[in-house]
C-alpha cells in the first residue's frame, strides 16, 4: 500500500511525503541525483576528476555519486555532515577503485592543517552551505600552492532577467528542497574572490528550461 499524500498541500508535508515514499532523505537524494546524472551530470563528473590524484578533499560528498569517477590513486577524504546520507555514501565508497574514507565534517571549519590536499572537490554543494565565501577560504586554505579547485555547481544564470526569477522562485525552492539550497548564487565571483585563479569555467549542456533554473558550471581553478 503506497504512503499517503501530504493533507493541505503545504511545500513541507509535500517533501516530507516525498522522502517516506522514496525511503528516507537519503534515497530521495540519490534518485533526484541519479536522474541529473543520467540527463547530463555523469560526463560532468568524469571529466572533472578524471585526472584527480593524491591527496583529495572532497566537500559534501551527499550519498557518494562522484566517488566511482575517482582513478585508483585518489586518496578521497570525503566530508558529510547529515548522517544518513554519511551512511550511504560509505557504502558507495566499498565499491570502488578509489580510497576513499567518509568522515562528518563542516566545509565552514576544516578539521585540518594548512596545505594538506593535493585538490579539493565540491559537486552541488555550494549552492547549500552557509556561507560559501568561508567555505572557499577554508577550501583555499588547505590547498597545497598549486593544488586545484574542482566545482560542479548549480548558479546564477549569465541574463540578468533570468537571474531575477531565480530570486523570485529562491524562497519557494529552499523551502522545499529543505537543506539550504539556493537558485542564484554568483559562485565563480566566490571563488575569484576567495584567491583561487581560474583555468577552466565550462557550461554543463542541460535540457531547456532546466538551464534557467538550474545552470550547471564546471570549474577547474588553482590556489596560486
Amino acid at each position: 500500500m503506497g504512503a499517503t499524500p501530504p493533507r493541505g498541500g503545504t511545500i513541507v508535508g509535500a517533501r516530507d511525503w516525498l522522502e517516506r515514499r522514496a525511503g528516507g532523505a537519503a534515497a530521495l537524494y540519490d534518485d533526484v541525483v541519479g536522474r541529473l546524472d543520467r540527463i547530463a551530470l555523469e560526463a560532468a563528473r568524469s571529466s572533472l576528476l578524471e585526472d584527480v590524484t593524491g591527496s583529495v578533499l572532497e566537500l559534501g560528498c551527499g550519498t557518494g555519486a562522484s566517488f566511482v569517477h575517482y582513478l585508483p590513486e585518489a586518496r578521497v577524504t570525503a566530508l558529510e555532515p547529515e548522517p544518513a546520507f554519511r551512511l550511504a555514501a560509505s557504502r558507495r565508497a566499498r565499491a570502488v577503485t578509489a580510497d576513499v574514507t567518509v568522515l562528518p565534517g563542516d566545509a565552514h571549519d576544516l578539521p585540518f592543517h594548512d596545505a594538506t590536499f593535493d585538490a579539493v572537490v565540491s559537486e552541488l554543494v555550494l549552492c547549500s552551505v552557509t556561507r560559501p565565501e568561508v567555505a572557499l577560504r577554508e577550501a583555499h586554505r588547505v590547498l597545497r600552492p598549486g593544488g586545484s579547485l574542482r566545482l560542479l555547481e548549480h548558479v546564477r544564470h549569465a541574463r540578468p532577467w533570468i537571474g531575477r526569477l531565480q530570486d523570485a522562485f529562491d524562497p519557494l525552492w529552499n523551502a522545499f528542497e529543505g537543506r539550504g539550497c539556493h537558485l542564484g548564487r554568483d559562485t565563480p565571483r566566490a571563488v575569484e574572490e576567495a584567491g583561487f585563479r581560474f583555468e577552466r569555467l565550462d557550461s554543463v549542456p542541460l535540457p531547456p528550461g532546466v538551464d534557467w533554473f538550474f545552470p550547471i558550471v564546471s570549474v577547474l581553478a588553482r590556489r596560486p
